[in-house]
């Protein structure tokens, strides 16, 4: 049991895939040293709930032991079994009901008991977040594996290869792309592919640290190139395309929709606009689109809502950061690299937007 794929953290649960289980999980350790783990596993998913403490040297592998679980007023007999993973021990009952896990999640904590004797009392704190966050990234991952399924194998082959991803999108007819430094900084080589297409190799041609945008090169021709426009309006529609969340969400591309929700960043960075449109790991570099199909941003971050939390003792709800255009084009004049789109000024329906962005955008691989 281990997060081979971190999504991050919700309300101090890490949250993330375990190959070894075939699904999403959540686990968060406590300070007398127990994990507790919860998730789904198999091609049908049931839920599983864990716990794994260093100290337990005690715990026979493949053993069973009826435990207890009290919850505020609820009582829970399970049978649970013994395993190991690194350098501790742990016990864990599987095939459980998800209406289980919600209650276990709402209950704000939980006593474990084996032969009578407590070993465990934890909060939970969070957790319920934490199953959602989980339960949100398992129905991806089904989603995903349908895809997959019906799409056949060649479809993910290169990301399989891919150290990191994340996204960018051209700027002219002679294979420009746009993404952000921190996508291609730890790049060896880099390659990009639009979605149902084919991976190409791609040439980093300038970076900008300051602004977290690079500049990248290949070979192709895009069917499209967005016009970059450099107004934003408070409280406009905008879309993001983008590649999030590789290897659970789909291959062919991601779409939301949200606002203009501040036109300045962080302490009030005039680089930056604040957006509501959802975006996970992945979208990095993807284009920030208006109504009219123009690109307005470069999707460059979102808040970190776990450090938020502890501050602030609530959980910010879709607070993202786009660049602006205006710094994306100083960054491209100034490479030499003329940015050839017309920026339109007739408005599209979001579906025809969202085909829009599939000419232009492309995931950009990182091995």
């Amino acid at each position: 049991m281990n997060i081979d794929k971190s999504f991050g953290s919700v309300s101090g649960w890490d949250v993330g895939f375990s190959k070894s289980v075939g699904g999403c999980l959540a686990a968060a350790t406590y300070r007398d040293r127990t994990t507790v783990w919860f998730g789904f596993a198999g091609d049908k998913p049931s839920a599983y709930i864990a716990f794994t403490n260093p100290r337990w040297a005690s715990v026979e592998v493949d053993g069973q032991y009826d435990m207890q679980l009290v919850m505020g007023r609820t009582r829970w007999n399970g049978q649970f079994f013994g395993f190991e993973r690194s350098n501790e021990k742990g016990v864990f009952s599987a095939n459980l009901k998800t209406e289980f896990m919600v209650e276990l999640a709402e209950s704000g904590g939980v006593a474990v008991f084996l032969n009578r004797n407590r070993i465990a009392a934890l909060s939970l704190d969070g957790s319920r977040r934490a199953l959602e966050a989980v339960l949100s990234c398992q129905k991806a991952f089904m989603t995903a594996q349908t895809d997959s399924r019906r799409d056949g194998p060649t479809e993910t082959k290169p990301k399989r290869n891919a150290k990191s991803s994340g996204t960018g999108f051209y700027v002219s007819g002679n294979g420009h792309i746009v993404t952000n430094n921190h996508v291609i900084a730890e790049c060896s080589a880099i390659n990009v592919m639009p979605p149902g297409g084919t991976a190409v190799s791609a040439t980093l041609v300038a970076k900008d640290k300051t602004n977290d945008l690079a500049i990248l090169k290949t070979s192709s021709t895009p069917a499209a190139v967005p016009g970059l426009r450099n107004q934003m309006r408070l409280g406009e529609a905008v879309y993001v395309f983008g590649f999030p969340l590789t290897g659970i969400l789909s291959t062919s591309g991601n779409f939301t929709a949200g606002a203009i929700t501040a036109t300045t960043g962080t302490e009030d960075d005039t680089r930056l606009a604040q957006i509501s449109a959802p975006v996970q790991p992945g979208n990095s570099g993807g284009p920030l689109l208006d109504k009219y199909g123009n690109v307005i941003g470069v999707i460059v971050s979102k808040l970190n809502a776990l450090n938020v939390a502890a501050a602030t003792k609530d959980i910010p709800q879709n607070v993202n950061f786009a660049i602006k255009s205006s710094i994306a084009a100083n960054f491209l004049d100034s490479s030499g690299v003329v940015a050839n789109g017309a920026v339109s000024t007739r408005e599209l329906p979001p579906e025809a937007i969202a085909d829009l962005a599939k000419s232009f955008t492309v995931q950009v691989l990182c091995n």
